[in-house]
This record gives C-alpha cells, sequence and structure tokens, in this order.
C-alpha cells in the first residue's frame, strides 16, 4: 500500500489529512468536485493555527487508483458520494468508513462489493472545522476490526493495520468488532443527541445533573436493542465508553450538535432514528430517544 484518497473533508477527514500528510506527501489525496478542490485550493488548511499542504484532486486528476479510501463524510451525503469513491478503485483498493452509525459499510459493501470493505470506528477525537480552520485537542484514534471468522476479511484488517502502522497513524484492532461497532454507535447515541438537545458541549453531559442521566439512558436502551440484534453489549462496555467520553476535551462538542449551531442538515435519524426504527423490529420501548428525537426536531424547526 502506497496511498491513501479522502472523501469528505469536514472535521474527520481534514483531521486526517493532517496526520497522514507528513508520511505521504502527494500520495495522500483528498478528493472532491471541481468547485470544491477549488475552494480547498484557494482558502487552505490551518490545524490548531498552523498551515497544513494538502494535495486536493478532482476524479479526472487521479492518474491512479488509490490502495486505501478513507471515506469522512456525513451519512446523509454517502450516497452523494459514491461517484468519487469510485473514481478512486482499483482491483485491490480497501475502502474504511469513519462515519458514524452502523449502516455505511453495508451501503458500500451494496455498492463496491464486501471484499473491499474494513470495518472501522473513530474514536476519543474532539475535531471542530469552521471554513478552513481545525481545531482540537484529542486525535483519538480509528479501531479496526472484523466482524466475522473469514480468513480473507482478517487478512485485510491486518494489510491496513501494518499500512497505518508504517504511516504512524493512531489506530488499533479490536479483538471484538461487533461490539466495538455498537459500543460507539451506543456512545453517540447518548452523547451526540444529549448535548444537542441541552445546546452545550461535552462538559454538560461530564457534570453530573439531568443531562448527563439522560446521557446515560439513551445508551441503556442502546445496550436493549444491540442485545436482541445478537451483541452482547454490557455493562462495561457502557462504563468503558462513558469514561471515554469523560475524557474529552470539555469545551469541545460532539458532530451533531456542531451541525446544529451551523443549521445544517444533522444526523438524528441516523441516532435516533435508528433506534426508534430497531426498537418496533424487537417491540423494544425507547423513551428517551423519543424525546431526544422530538426535542432536536424541534430545534431544527428554527433552521
Amino acid at each position: 500500500m502506497q496511498t491513501i484518497s479522502i472523501v469528505g473533508f469536514g472535521a474527520l477527514g481534514a483531521l486526517f489529512a493532517s496526520q497522514l500528510q507528513p508520511f505521504l506527501s502527494d500520495n495522500l489525496r483528498i478528493i472532491a468536485d471541481k468547485n470544491r478542490v477549488q475552494r480547498y485550493r484557494s482558502q487552505g488548511l490551518l490545524v490548531n493555527g498552523k498551515a497544513v499542504d494538502l494535495n486536493y484532486l478532482t476524479p479526472e486528476e487521479c492518474a491512479t487508483p488509490a490502495d486505501l479510501v478513507l471515506v469522512c463524510c456525513k451519512f446523509y451525503q454517502l450516497k452523494d458520494v459514491l461517484p468519487l469513491i469510485a473514481s478512486q478503485l482499483g482491483e485491490k483498493t480497501i475502502i474504511v468508513s469513519a462515519l458514524n452509525g452502523i449502516a455505511s459499510e453495508q451501503v458500500l459493501a451494496e455498492y463496491f462489493g464486501k471484499q473491499r470493505i474494513v470495518y472501522c470506528v473513530a474514536q476519543q477525537m474532539d475535531a471542530r472545522k469552521e471554513d478552513n480552520k481545525l481545531i482540537y485537542r484529542d486525535a483519538g484514534q480509528l479501531v479496526i476490526g472484523a466482524m466475522s471468522d473469514d480468513e480473507k476479511e482478517q487478512q485485510r484488517v491486518q494489510a491496513v493495520a501494518d499500512f497505518f502502522q508504517r504511516l504512524k497513524f493512531p489506530h488499533s484492532i479490536s479483538p471484538n468488532m461487533p461490539r466495538q461497532f455498537w459500543g460507539k454507535f451506543m456512545l453517540n447515541v447518548g452523547v451526540n443527541q444529549t448535548v444537542a438537545l441541552y445546546q452545550g458541549t461535552f462538559a454538560t453531559v461530564q457534570a453530573e445533573g439531568e443531562a448527563r442521566e439522560m446521557f446515560k439512558a439513551a445508551m441503556r436502551e442502546v445496550i436493549a436493542i444491540a442485545n436482541a440484534e445478537g451483541v452482547p453489549l454490557n455493562q462495561d462496555d457502557f462504563n468503558m465508553w462513558v469514561n471515554i467520553m469523560d475524557n474529552l476535551d470539555p469545551t469541545s462538542m460532539p458532530s451533531l450538535r456542531q451541525d446544529l449551531l451551523a443549521k445544517r442538515v444533522c444526523e438524528l435519524d441516523l441516532f435516533a432514528g435508528t433506534v426508534r426504527e430497531l426498537g418496533k423490529k424487537h417491540q423494544i420501548v425507547t423513551p428517551v430517544n423519543d424525546q431526544l428525537y422530538d426535542g432536536i426536531t424541534k430545534l431544527m424547526q428554527d433552521f
């Protein structure tokens, strides 16, 4: 593996690009349409106040496929960027999705084949991007892993891990990817939505009080649904993810809160929407996620 193409240049895409650029130089490609490429080139990127020079390309400007495509858009943008992803694929290209939720890999496998997919969870980062300025305290890591015992899937995971190791890119391999995958979803359901509803920061749910109890209750609803889906999330998982959230920068905020502040489309349906849908499927009541869904929907009516 030699080249990485990043599709999606929000906070995560910019964070990963800034970490990878010193080791890949022009072998790191930020792929976008012509208008975005022109804007990115003219604005540049400032990471914690320092300029980072990146290689912005349209699909037409790429002479060779990438070895790895890192997908960093929002879930509601995924189908729109499928042509950009497709433009980077060669016979052996691997796709890693850093998107929130539990559905993006399924979409990517449907379009491009499951033989390309390595499952991933992006965790422990607090990056915020406004225009061309990226600010973060905690860089976090990508956790990758196999969702099955399939030997070829495990080989893909190891190939990506070896590549990341060479690039000194923060990562780890999960020994139980289904639990890791659902655990991150559980955290997102709790922290993203509660901070958004209370219009606060991570500190809002790090301090004891009503918001923290809602955050935890929303996560517990995900445990019940995960168990019904055959994934054995338990109290140990709950405690681990709460601890991760408690150690994030209290002045920062999750992506859903950032989207509402900017009056952008947000991922409410990806979080409470998914929980409510699966709750109905398994006849599990989800009153906290119902409350979060209704409350955040009202906030969005002001857009």
